[in-house]
């Protein structure tokens, strides 16, 4: 066969074998990653375009698109061979397969001479030697048309990757007796999106099932406030931590679930949760003896200021919540991170931590005024690019700190690789980093007349968007008699190149505003 109609899937690993191979350690990453994203300035994480997004309405044009593909199944399906194979997989792959998956398969039901056991075996075999993520969930969505029980192992491989674990989990449910256990199966094997939609249908039929909402159930690395109130709710946390004595790996997960409900959105959160007085009041009981953490601190810190807020409180006195026992749970929650042993745990947290550990820690050391900048900053001076240190140490209203790490930034910072021209870059990828970094001095630039000049003219020559938006921001709070000559030609010049609109226009009225 002539290379240039070769099949698209010829010669490239499958998906399917390339997630086997990870075993366990499954990274996120694809085959296909380097085709699919090629021509776009932001890559989802794995699930993120399917879990944010959701189904799309259904357009017109797209309903068009789910009939054309579901005409060329059946014309496979008559009379398969490679030819329709490759037509059919090519037009997967172009395919927005999320957006269009339920439609597409209701047309497949419908349209008249597809046979079920062609349809079966072609599903199977874009499953598993699909190269391209469309194909490949298209493929796993036929699969759950179908009795699937044959092909657990394929679906549970598959789904441990976070980019097909709504597509196997959908299969799973329509197309197995026991799918509920196979979804838990799963569901302890995937951390992102994919957990989200695993435990947004994971059914607690028994006490394992709960046991395990309340303890991991609600950790994953998008945001655990999608998950809280569902773990809440079906784990029975009302109950579980009414008792007198839990375990720790229990007071951890109510901890987790706790401080997700109060962060709120962008799900259900502790004003949404029926149970919130009851659950607040033992886990502050449960706390006197069992908080021994820095991140334990945190939620109770946060307890302390939901109690303190001064709105919502009408609404909330009619949900289960008293006058009484919410001025007894605020003296206890204070009274709990008044104690003396916090000061030494926070500070071991920001010296030594991992960053989970650093990151409460300092939260806590901001609420409670305890002195980390020093330690910050040293920690940084070690180790100049880290963009967590630049946003910690720029917190500090002190002007000679603030003065100081502007020209620690100076010194440090690569300001000519920064400052290689205007673009539209969103500066999210790691080799940004010292963007990022630079951004957080940028911000605070506009309360500091005089200072930074080179870092805002740095900023203003950055391919990163947001870091010319900063520096814009930086002179806007300036008097036009302290920019220099240097600013003042760099405005007028980026006025005139400037590639982004927004940009351009907030520079024409920088300039207008400054009599420029």
């Amino acid at each position: 066969m002539n290379k240039a109609v070769r099949p698209l899937w010829e010669g490239k690993t499958s998906i399917y074998s390339y997630i086997r191979e990870q075993g366990e350690a499954v990274d996120g990453s694809l085959p296909d990653d380097e085709e699919f994203w090629a021509g776009s300035k932001f890559r989802w994480v794995a699930g993120g375009l399917d879990g944010a997004l959701g189904h799309h309405a259904m357009t017109s044009e797209k309903k068009e698109k789910a009939q054309e593909l579901a005409r060329r199944l059946a014309k496979h399906f008559r009379k398969p061979k490679n030819s329709t194979r490759k037509l059919l997989y090519a037009e997967l792959v172009e395919t927005d397969i999320g957006s269009m998956i339920d439609d597409i398969l209701a047309e497949v039901r419908k349209m008249p001479g597809i046979r079920p056991g062609a349809v079966y075996d072609e599903a199977i075999w874009l499953a598993e030697h699909g190269a391209h993520r469309n194909a490949v969930k298209f493929g796993i969505a036929l699969l759950g048309l179908f009795q699937n029980e044959d092909v657990k192992e394929l679906l549970l491989t598959l789904g441990r990757h976070d980019e097909f674990t709504l597509y196997a989990a959908v299969a799973i449910q329509n197309g197995m007796e026991d799918s509920n256990e196979v979804l838990f199966e799963l569901a302890r094997q995937v951390h992102g999106w994919g957990k989200i939609n695993l435990v947004e249908r994971l059914e607690p039929a028994s006490k394992e099932i709960r046991d395990w909402l309340l303890r991991q159930g609600c950790q994953n690395s998008v945001m655990n406030e999608y998950l809280a109130c569902i773990c809440a709710r079906n784990g029975g946390l009302r109950e579980a931590i009414a008792a007198d004595r839990v375990d720790a790996a229990l007071f951890d997960g109510a901890t987790d679930i706790i401080e997700a409900l109060l962060s709120g959105g962008p799900a259900e959160d502790i004003d949404d949760y029926e149970h919130a007085p009851q659950v607040l009041s033992d886990y502050v009981r449960l706390a006197r003896e069992m908080s021994s953490t820095v991140r334990h601190l945190s939620v109770m810190l946060g307890i302390g200021d939901f109690l303190m807020e001064e709105d919502k409180w009408e609404a909330r006195m009619s949900a289960g919540w008293t006058a009484q026992l919410r001025a007894d749970l605020r003296e206890a929650a204070q009274s709990i991170a008044a104690d003396s042993k916090w000061a030494s745990l926070i500070i071991d947290a920001v010296r030594s931590g991992g960053p989970s550990e650093r990151h409460y820690g300092a939260a806590c050391a901001e609420k409670l005024g305890i002195e980390v900048w020093d330690i910050f900053y040293d920690q940084l001076a070690a180790n100049p690019l880290q963009d967590y240190h630049f946003h910690q140490l720029m917190k500090s209203d002190d002007p000679n700190r603030i003065r100081k790490m502007i020209e620690f930034a100076v010194q440090h910072l690569p300001l000519k690789q920064i400052a290689t021209g205007p673009a539209d870059e969103m500066g999210l990828d790691e080799k940004y980093v010292a963007h990022s970094c630079l951004d957080h001095i940028l911000q605070r630039l506009h309360q500091y007349e005089g200072f930074g000049g080179e870092l805002i003219l740095t900023g203003l020559n950055s391919p990163v968007v947001r870091n010319r938006n900063m520096a814009i921001q930086a002179l806007e709070g300036w008097s036009v008699v302290s920019w220099g000559d240097r600013l003042v030609e760099a405005v007028i010049h980026l006025s005139q190149t400037e590639p982004d609109d927004s940009v351009k226009e907030r520079l024409h009225q920088l300039r207008e505003a400054k009599g420029l």
